[in-house]
């Protein structure tokens, strides 16, 4: 392990940050009470997001969007379940023609930005970074990239999406209190709402092209602090 801290000091999307502008590859591991997910990273690009939901799995998102029949699924399972060798359904999907393999990037691609929007409302808990001896290596993986995948979650949170699973959440006020952002009243009114920060966990690149303060009442008002100091 080489990273660890409370997720209630460090949101999950600031500690990506981090971990992408190092380029870094490894597991970013939460944990918040019987609850764990895992961000898989390499050198810095999102490969897998993997949290506690009940519709995560491939097959399943596949059939709910009308890629492929049920029973053809289940055929293509239990003829797979049957060989020595098991291997990734989206391979064995590929492999039997029925699915291209853009598709189930596609699909994969789609979860990763669902299961990140699922994140967005862990307040507490703990987050640590581990480098494992052997790489985990996906057959098939969409490459986010980080900041792309901050903007797209910041949107649809913006937009009045929440996470599908209720999380125990903390009081404005506390979580006001454990935070840096030096965020106004405004921003408070819009951004924070039932527990869930929305300002704290967006991306810096989003602050400061949408919503960056005035820099001239800004320089106006340093001039004026120090304009009484000797050697200005």
């Amino acid at each position: 392990m080489i990273l660890w801290g409370k997720i209630s000091q460090f949101s999950v999307f600031m500690v990506l940050q981090l971990l992408a502008g190092y380029r870094k590859s490894g597991l970013l591991e939460l944990e918040d009470n019987d609850e764990r997910a895992i961000i898989y990273l390499k050198d810095g690009y999102i490969e897998a997001v993997s949290v506690p939901r009940s519709d995560h799995l491939l097959g399943a998102r596949l059939v709910k969007g009308g890629l492929i029949a049920q029973a053809d699924l289940r055929k293509i399972i239990i003829a797979s379940a049957l060989r020595e060798k098991r291997e990734f359904l989206g391979i064995t999907l590929m492999n039997s023609g029925m699915i291209e393999k853009q598709v189930i990037a596609s699909v994969i691609s789609d979860q990763a930005y669902e299961n990140t929007l699922e994140l967005s409302n862990w307040v507490e808990g703990t987050f640590k970074f581990v480098i494992p001896t052997k790489p985990v290596v996906f057959p098939i993986s969409p490459h986010i990239n980080v900041q792309h995948l901050l903007l797209e979650t910041s949107r649809r949170l913006d937009e009045g999406q929440r996470p599908t699973r209720a999380k125990l959440s903390l009081p404005d006020e506390d979580l006001c209190e454990s935070c840096t952002s030096r965020c106004t009243h405004d921003e408070k009114d819009k951004y924070l709402k039932d527990g869930i920060c929305l300002w704290r966990n967006m991306p810096v690149i989003v602050r400061e092209a949408i919503f960056s303060p005035d820099r001239s009442a800004l320089k106006e008002e340093e001039e004026e602090k120090y304009s009484d100091l000797p050697f200005l």
